[in-house]
């Protein structure tokens, strides 16, 4: 429940910070996008988690245009069709705390986070020790209440 608790705000941010233009594909198995910034001063950061697309062989299948020809990038190098399997989506808030939201195609999110260093609250003051109370004294003993004589016309009640 405290999972729940924590995740569903976090969960929410996500959702509210909308769309975000895609980035080039860094090669690296992850797509990044854009950092955004959300109304609270929270920064969420999404990046898709991808994999390349191999063949029976085990090689890699280079990206094709329209024309059939393969895409290459801004070094002239050719660039390989992938597949997105998850995403990873980080939220900064303002006071540093970090929230990392990971989910793999078929696995259960994983969530981590962060807390930012807070400096340590100072310690209390000691209390100046409390003269001792004189001692009461003690109350006289009351005397016994003498019984009442039972009425006549009730018999067994006081």
């Amino acid at each position: 429940m405290k999972k729940i608790i924590i995740a569903g705000p976090i969960a929410v941010m996500a959702l509210a910070a909308g769309s975000v233009a895609l980035a080039q594909d860094s090669g690296d198995g992850t797509e990044t996008e854009a950092a955004e910034e959300t109304s609270n001063g929270a920064i969420v950061v999404r990046e898709d988690i991808t994999e390349d697309v191999v063949d029976e062989e085990g090689n890699p299948v280079p990206a094709l245009d329209d024309n059939g020809d393969p895409v290459l990038d801004d070094d002239g190098n050719p660039v390989f069709e992938t597949i997105t399997t998850g995403f990873v989506q980080t939220v900064e808030t303002p006071s540093g705390n970090i929230h990392t939201i990971t989910k793999e195609e078929g696995s259960r999110a994983i969530v981590t986070h962060e807390f930012a260093d807070r400096p340590e609250r100072a310690a209390r003051a000691e209390r100046p020790e409390r003269p001792e109370r004189p001692e009461r004294p003690e109350k006289p003993e009351r005397p016994e209440r003498p019984e009442k004589p039972e009425r006549p016309d009730k018999p067994g009640r006081p």
